[in-house]
């Protein structure tokens, strides 16, 4: 029997490992420094469906050959540069986040376009005649050559341009100095049909996978706010569907990868709809508002910045809903505000994971103490429930009461060591949420080789994290996964102190190996912020359960 259950451990791990080098081969890479697919003639073209009508070429679809004069906008939070064809952003640079852990490094360019894509901030203008058109190939005159805002003032760039139709279009975007958010004021007049609808677009080129599968794929694709719902929508399930059409009220609507968010919202969102789809190359979104009778303008609130709690939530429109925390965010969002009361203290969020896991730890010491106790009453308990099997193993019915009896007469409760742990669950599911969706940990360094919380660490089998970044800890040029390696390691430690609470001793020792096994597979594709708690969670569990176990020897 222990060597089947051996067998079995050693075959799931095989299994666990053969299924993620299959995913791996079934959806191989592009040749390294292929660019990204642009978007095809025959492409979606979802804004007829927002506009109701037949819809000329998507202002998506095709992008101007030439971008202009720029003007170059710089305040606090980041360096942006708008073209005065399309009237687009060719560039926004975030100045407190670089595209890798090195501090050299360059900020992170939040604008991803192919080269025959257009950029972001193009206009879709509807008419009461039911034709659309937009401003891929206006040529706007700008208000200023360029823009210099800093602190809580505000400047703005008025374009003026106009449609092939004759109507004119006044574009107002207007920069803050110290928030993410840019207004954009849309004003038309002229032509002979007055507007009935008018939209943004956004559109993300999806970074090419050089290296195995693309581990982040889940976090990337269009999100929105509609009828007070968040909606994910992944580029696999965009890709499918070809477009997916959203009625009022839309609140927002952008791209979201896991830690940074460009989404639009409009001023009433009870007149606003969108559509979001994807082509070979990345994820389009259009959110269009209805246009009062008595009016030729609608108003915008564009966020492009990071998926940080406490900035969204200052900027407004439920922007802060986009960041998913699942069913526990009642307890995530505490906890992510303690962690970062820690790390006025001590400025590492290694440390400050490490005293939130403490003091939660801390916490439920009393839920933990009396499931650890229910569990050593339960194997004191493990003779006489061993002499009753053998001697009902044929009535299962009598040994059912045989055992009730036993736990009556021993004031025993057989679940006494798994209701406190279902307590204790909500929580450790809320940590685990509120680590793995803060950007804080995004290049936040630890010590030693863990320069990146948010990042794997390298380990053997190259090709099935991706294209993340990860922690290299090498011994002879072979990397080692030695924070994971020691997770797991805390696992058994923690299995073979644990009681064996009833279970059969056979299956004891298969699970000792078994759940560790299973867990360090797993937790191989975690980041090391995630994998630093689980650790100092087993140890002090640990800790816990050899005190209990020499106050009861």
């Amino acid at each position: 029997m222990e060597r089947r259950a051996l067998i079995a451990a050693v075959l799931c791990l095989i299994v666990l490992i053969a299924y993620q080098e299959g995913v791996r081969r079934l959806y191989p890479p592009p040749p390294e420094g292929t660019a990204p697919a642009a978007t095809s003639e025959t492409s979606p073209r979802p804004e007829a469906a927002v506009t109701g009508g037949e819809a000329p070429e998507p202002a998506d679809a095709t992008a101007p050959t030439t971008v202009g004069e720029e003007i170059l906008v710089d305040t606090g939070l980041y360096s942006a540069r708008v073209s005065t064809v399309g009237g687009r952003l060719i560039s926004f640079r975030l100045k407190n986040f670089r595209t890798a852990v090195e501090r050299e490094s360059e900020p992170l360019e939040m604008i991803e376009v192919a080269p025959a894509s257009a950029r972001p901030l193009g206009l879709r203008v509807t008419s009461a005649n039911g034709k659309s058109e937009d401003d891929t190939t206006v040529t706007y005159a700008p208000s200023v050559r360029q823009l210099s805002v800093a602190g809580d003032a505000d400047d703005r760039l008025v374009l003026t341009g106009t449609l092939p139709s004759g109507v004119t279009i006044e574009k107002t975007l207007v920069f803050k100095g110290d928030a993410y958010p840019i207004d954009v004021g849309v004003r038309t007049s002229g032509g002979t049909a007055p507007p009935t609808r008018i939209g943004i677009g956004w559109r993300h080129q999806l970074p090419p996978v050089t290296r195995g599968r693309d581990s982040q794929a889940a976090y990337r694709g269009a999100v929105l706010l509609v009828n007070n719902k968040v909606v994910h929508e992944t580029i696999a399930a965009l890709q499918s569907e070809k477009s997916k059409s959203f009625d009022p009220p839309v609140e927002w609507a952008g791209y979201n990868d896991h830690y940074f968010l460009a989404a639009i919202a409009a001023a009433d969102p009870t007149r606003t709809r969108a559509v979001v789809s994807a082509d070979e190359g990345g994820v389009q979104v259009l959110l269009a508002s209805d246009v009062p009778a008595d009016a030729q303008s609608a108003d915008f609130s564009v966020y492009v910045g990071p998926k940080d709690v406490q900035i969204l939530e200052a900027s407004g429109h439920q922007f802060a809903r986009a960041v998913d925390f699942g069913w526990f965010a009642f307890l995530a969002v505490p906890l992510l505000r303690l962690l970062r009361l820690f790390h006025r203290v001590t400025g590492n969020y290694g440390i400050d994971i490490i005293l939130l896991t403490i003091l939660v730890k801390v916490l439920f010491i009393p839920l933990s103490n009396k499931s650890m106790k229910s569990m050593r009453d339960m194997q004191r308990l493990q003779p006489q429930m061993a002499k009753l099997r053998e001697k009902f193993k044929d009535d299962r019915e009598r040994l059912n009461k045989e055992m009730i009896e036993l736990y009556r007469r021993h004031r025993v409760n057989p679940l006494g060591g798994c209701l406190p742990m279902l307590l204790q669950f909500p929580v450790f599911i809320g940590l685990y949420q509120a680590l793995n969706q803060s950007i804080e940990l995004r290049h936040a360094g630890f010590a030693l080789w863990l320069r990146d919380l948010s990042a794997h660490e390298c380990y053997p089998w190259p090709g099935l994290v991706g294209d993340l970044a990860c922690n290299n800890l090498s011994v002879l040029g072979f990397p080692i996964p030695l924070l994971v390696i020691l997770m797991g390691a805390s696992m058994i430690l923690q299995q073979w102190l644990s009681p064996s609470s009833g279970m059969d001793p056979t299956q004891q020792r298969m699970m000792m190996v078994l759940m560790p096994v299973m867990f360090t597979v797993m937790f191989v594709n975690f980041p090391s912020g995630l994998v630093l708690y689980w650790l100092v969670n087993n140890l002090l569990t640990v800790a816990q359960q050899w005190r209990t176990n020499r106050a009861t020897a």
